[in-house]
């Protein structure tokens, strides 16, 4: 479990990487194109929490329904907190004006935390079976892509170039600390508790793609956004049923 763990949460921190540097190679291209991949991203999520790590958490612990919506509430919060206080909005239908209000440790803070909270649910998932750690190591990849591009292109907005890299670089690299700092907790943990674990990592994963990707599908060519999030929905479930 924990080889798995660190090798595809080190492919979902690459994947990040891979989204700076296509923003140092040609940002306005990649801003443009990472609709398309949130759209995909958002349909493979919202799928994969309710048709697999759901159903496979109430079958380990009978408070899925209730950790699940209180992991969902806590994420909430959790970006509440970082957007009062910063000005952000993780989207650029303002373009960067909007962006340009955030402070960068606020930005840099909340993508850390969120990158470390990816690691950790690609290490539950590789807790309970191999099967179930690679569909959400896979749904963590599809949309590590686009977050790589919308941090560094957020941070470039108010920093110097080197230190907006550096922290970047930072993000990418807390999926694997994610992993590696959870696989100690999970190896002691019941069958309840990898259940509880399941339903915050499928909190995690509705809050992301109904707060942060959904959002994004309504910008650009929104009928290619819908396309994008229909077949991430139904390339997701038809997965999920072969790896079953």
């Amino acid at each position: 479990m924990e080889t798995n763990a660190l090798i595809y949460s080190g492919i979902a921190g690459a994947a990040t990487f891979s989204g700076i540097l296509a923003v140092l190679w040609r940002q306005k291209l990649a801003l443009k194109y990472s609709h398309y991949v949130n759209s995909f991203a958002a349909g493979s999520l919202l799928t994969l929490a309710l048709a697999k790590l759901i159903p496979e958490a109430s079958g380990l612990t009978s408070s899925t329904t209730l950790v699940v919506l209180a992991s969902f509430i806590a994420f909430f919060l959790l970006e509440a907190v970082v957007v009062s206080h910063s000005g952000l909005e993780i989207h650029f239908q303002e373009g960067p004006r909007r962006a340009a209000l955030a402070k960068g440790p606020l930005i840099f803070s909340g993508l850390f935390l969120h990158s470390l909270v990816d690691g950790f649910v690609i290490a539950v998932g590789f807790a309970v079976s191999f099967e179930l750690g690679l569909l959400a190591a896979g749904a963590v990849i599809l949309h590590e892509l686009p977050e790589g591009i919308t941090t560094f292109a957020l941070l470039l907005i108010r920093m110097a170039r080197k230190t907006a890299l550096i922290l970047s670089v930072a993000v990418a690299l807390a999926t694997p600390v994610g992993a590696a700092l959870a696989m100690g907790p999970l190896g002691s943990l019941s069958e309840s508790g990898l259940g509880v674990m399941l339903a915050i990592g499928a909190g995690s994963f509705l809050y992301v793609a109904a707060s942060d990707l959904i959002p994004e599908t309504h910008q650009g060519d929104i009928p290619r956004n819908v396309v994008a999030v229909l077949l991430g929905a139904v390339l997701m479930y038809l997965t999920v049923i072969l790896l079953d």
